[in-house]
């Protein structure tokens, strides 16, 4: 099979010299770019059987200029040699990040993510992979093939036919004959090693886990099915297991629990809040607590320890330095040790709030629902800010509007916004399942998500939860509740624009 590259002339976005990998930058040829391209056809060949172009509207342009040569030629726009996606990157212009990341890549990382969503090595390699298959598969082999594409596409194209050639400049073609694709048959060969290794690692880890034989399974499948999956990266995985085969977690003090719903949580230098915090939901019926001091060098303890007459209290400590998932491989290790049951999952930040809870306990709440899983919305309760009793009306309206909802394919909806996104640029979940009934084989990898991805499906979304993390000292102790005002508002009539 002959196979001609041929790379978009220059486009707007080239000349502005920002990274174009979206179809809504309208990106388009400049004259420059569409004399290139012309003058490139001219080294073109008579007849060619088949053309593949990427969706890009820059692509799409070029090889509208093609067909004025070839009318009449069978085009396909293949997603599969779209552009890199470049995550947060996209839009912006090169930088030195960028070039750290290519350089990772270079050297055989096949994991580091183009920023947050953004491709990564075996990403682009499978997709190509997959594209050059079925090129091979869908044409005759003394087909000539044309492919309009992306100068680090195509390069990675060639580097996968084994093709030795540098860099194709904007608007040029290449022409290659009788091209040998064992090679491609090789590299999807090598990558299925990448994947293996890394699958390997991880069931490695998992094998020597004393875990409950539905939990084992439920990990050997996420890591052969997740193992590159975008919203949860290897590395997290990695510290979720970390988290889960600890030896360092321990139980000071075993305690008889009452029927019911068992409420964990992991906390550190917690004596401003401690006693709101658990009164709160001691007073929403909550019996029995796991609480866990992770490093407190505060009198957190001691003030807990005073409602031991009030509730069922749990204590344990480790010592660990924290990290977000291997936190969530603690939690996933106290449902292990008490089994399957109710949890109710919550930090030492936040207050679980649903339509009358000054009346309703949570039990009977949950009942009401018919809930086996409870979603709820996390609402930032003020950021890091000294408030005097005159700026709390305008505070109160000051992320108005700043709500916004995505579609997600893992849990369904993204929804994210206040605070967190108008003070930081922070784009994070604010949707989180708190209360798990958990059999033994659901993986607690995130507070926003759980697997299976099912149960993101199912769960019911009915509840607030307040998170109070950017408080000050101060703050606290004038007792905002901003929130409170409007929890009694039905969840799904909530409108994210006030």
């Amino acid at each position: 099979m002959n196979i001609i590259f041929m790379r978009h002339g220059e486009a707007t976005d080239n000349v502005k010299k920002l990274i174009s990998d979206k179809e809504v930058y309208w990106s388009t040829l400049t004259r420059k770019g569409k004399e290139t391209v012309a003058e490139s056809i001219k080294q073109l060949p008579k007849s060619i059987d088949k053309i593949y172009v990427s969706p890009l509207p820059r692509t799409i342009e070029t090889a509208h200029l093609v067909l004025k040569k070839y009318s009449g030629v069978e085009v396909i726009i293949d997603n599969r040699l779209h552009e890199i996606t470049y995550g947060k990157y996209s839009g912006k212009m090169n930088s030195k990040e960028l070039d750290e990341i290519r350089l990772k890549q270079i050297e055989g990382d096949y994991f580091t993510r183009f920023g947050e969503y953004g491709e990564n090595k075996y990403d682009i390699e499978l997709r190509l992979c997959e594209f050059l298959n079925h090129v091979y598969t869908n044409n005759f082999k003394t087909n000539t093939i044309m492919i309009i594409s992306h100068g680090s596409i195509i390069s990675y194209m060639k580097r996968i036919l084994n093709i030795k050639n540098p860099h194709i400049k904007m608007g040029m073609v290449e022409k290659y004959s009788d091209v040998d694709f064992c090679h491609l048959y090789s590299h999807i060969k090598s990558l299925k090693k990448v994947k293996a290794n890394v699958v390997k690692k991880s069931l490695d880890k998992i094998e020597v886990l004393s875990v409950n034989k539905s939990l084992k399974r439920s990990l050997v499948k996420f890591s052969k099915e997740e193992f590159n999956n975008k919203e949860y990266p290897v590395q997290y995985f990695s510290n979720f297991l970390k988290g889960l085969s600890t030896k360092n977690l321990k139980e000071n003090k075993q305690v008889q629990f009452e029927p019911g719903i068992i409420l964990i949580c992991f906390y550190r230098n917690f004596e401003v809040f401690a006693e709101r915090w658990i009164s709160h939901y001691i007073n929403i019926g909550i019996k029995n607590f796991v609480l866990v001091n992770n490093n407190s060098v505060d009198n957190s303890e001691n003030i807990l320890k005073n409602y031991e007459e009030k509730a069922n209290i749990s204590f344990w400590k480790i010592n660990e330095e924290y990290d977000y998932y291997k936190m969530c491989g603690w939690k996933q290790q106290i449902m292990e040790h008490f089994g399957p049951h109710d949890y109710l999952i919550l930090n030492q930040s936040e207050l679980l709030i649903y339509d009358d809870y000054k009346n309703t306990a949570f039990e009977k709440f949950k009942l009401i629902n018919k809930a086996s899983f409870v979603k709820g919305i996390l609402l930032e309760v003020y950021s890091n800010k000294n408030l005097s009793e005159s700026d709390l009306e305008d505070f109160k309206f000051i992320d108005k509007g700043t709500y916004k909802i995505e579609e997600n394919h893992l849990h369904n909806k993204h929804i994210y916004g206040g605070p967190k996104l108008r003070t930081f640029g922070i784009h994070s979940n604010l949707e989180r399942i708190p209360l798990i009934e958990y059999t033994g084989k659901e993986l607690f990898i995130s507070e926003n998500y759980y697997y299976p991805w099912n149960i993101n499906n199912t769960s019911k979304f009915c509840s607030y939860i307040l998170n109070y993390e950017f408080l000050t000292e101060q703050t606290y102790n004038k007792k905002v509740m901003l929130y409170d005002e409007n929890v009694s508002i039905p969840i799904n009539k909530v409108d994210f624009s006030h």
